[in-house]
This record gives C-alpha cells, structure tokens and sequence, in this order.
C-alpha cells in the first residue's frame, strides 16, 4: 500500500468562488432586468397620475376636455414624450416577461404542491396576469382615442363619449381597471423594495401607500366609462 509521500504532496480542495463566471453573469443580469422593471413602473405609474388628471376633465364638459387635448397637441415635445413613453412601456414589459420566465424556470417544480407564502397576496401571484390584460387593452385604448375621428360633433369629447355609449366599450374599460389596481398597487411597494428601499418599518407603508394610491388611480379611471354610459 503507498504511503503519502509515494501518492504525492495531497492538495486541499479549492473553496468555490460565488458570484463568477456563468452564474455571476446571469444573477448580475436579473438584477438589472428587475431595475430596469422598477424604474419603468415607477416611471409609468407617475405617468398615470397625470393622465387621470387630465382625462378627468371629461367630467367638466367639452370645452374644458377638448381645451386640454388642444394644449397638449401643441407642446413641441408632445411627440418626444410619446416615444418615450412607448420605449419605457416595451422596456418594462420585456424586463417583465425577461424575469417572469426566469422565474419559471428556475422553479420548475413549482406546480407540484400549492403553497401561498407568508407576504404573498392575490395582486402578487396575478401581476403576469393582469400584465397580459394591460398589454392587450393599453394599444386598443391609444388606438381609438388618438387616432379615432376627433372632428366629428364635440370633437375628441364627443368621440369619447360616443365611444362609451357603447356597452362593450364601456364595461371593456372598467373591466381593464381591475388588474390595473392590482398591477398598480403591488407594483408601487415592489418596485421600491427591488430598488433597496426595503427597511422593515418602510415595508408596511409602502404597502399602504400602494395599495391607496395604486386603486385611487384605478378607481378615478373607472369613473370614466361609467360617466359616459351612466350619465348621458
């Protein structure tokens, strides 16, 4: 039987280095995929805000409605804008589904046994959901109302409400506000919590603030189709 020495000098295993290579790589990439998720989020969620803000003149009247559109067409950076706003809804959506399906995998087991984490809630496990609604209802909704006949009788007032006379319309659009509060009122806490504002006393009132402003946003845009088909 050789002894040691004869076999040669014995060499310790080398620790294994986290964070290189391959796997370094890909960790690094999620992180900035989910970044890139929340910044856009939060972009878009500020977006909404004044959007409603503005849409909401609807319940003042033609000339108070078709006034604002006509300011907004002429801002020289109107178009700009648009385009931004079209990039960072792509870049937020292909970041969305880039970790929605990293997730997947990574987890493939994850139909065998249904459990529901502690800080797991119904807006959460939907959010992919109610992402495939938004992405189908949002270039339908640009579709008709800014590109649609703005000058017919009241203009783009008058398409508007013309528009929600229709039921299908009508209850389409408040349908497409439910998973937007969901999307809206997990994204807002999520989003800050991917972004390392995660202390355990902000935790709570992010959620709060979310869940407030998230189905504010919802609710004042459900006003909308309810007005038109209700109120005239």
């Amino acid at each position: 039987m050789q002894s040691v020495a004869e076999r040669g000098t014995l060499t310790a295993p080398r620790p294994a280095v986290r964070g290189t290579g391959k796997h370094g790589v890909m960790a690094f990439s999620s992180i900035l995929k989910k970044v890139a998720m929340a910044l856009t989020g939060l972009g878009m969620f500020l977006f909404l805000i004044g959007h409603l803000a503005g849409n909401l003149l609807l319940l003042k009247g033609p000339d108070s409605f078709n006034g604002y559109a006509a300011f907004l067409a002429k801002i020289p950076l109107v178009v700009p804008v648009e385009i931004g706003l079209l990039l960072l809804a792509l870049l937020h959506i292909a970041s969305a589904v880039s970790v929605t399906l990293g997730n997947w995998t990574a987890r493939p087991q994850r139909y065998a046994v249904k459990r529901t984490a502690g800080s797991s809630t119904f807006a959460s496990r939907t959010m992919w959901i109610g992402g495939l609604v938004l992405a189908v209802f949002i270039p339908l909704h640009v579709w008709m109302f800014k590109y649609g006949d703005h000058h017919g009788p009241q203009e783009l007032y008058g398409l508007v409400m013309r528009s929600f006379q229709n039921p299908l319309i009508a209850f389409g659009y408040a349908f497409a506000m439910i998973p937007l509060g969901l999307h809206l009122s997990h994204g807002f806490a999520s989003a800050f919590q991917t972004l390392g504002i995660n202390r355990p006393r902000l935790r709570p009132r992010l959620r709060a603030a979310g869940a407030v402003l998230g189905w504010l946003i919802a609710l004042g845009f459900l006003v909308l189709p309810f007005w038109g088909f209700f109120g005239q």
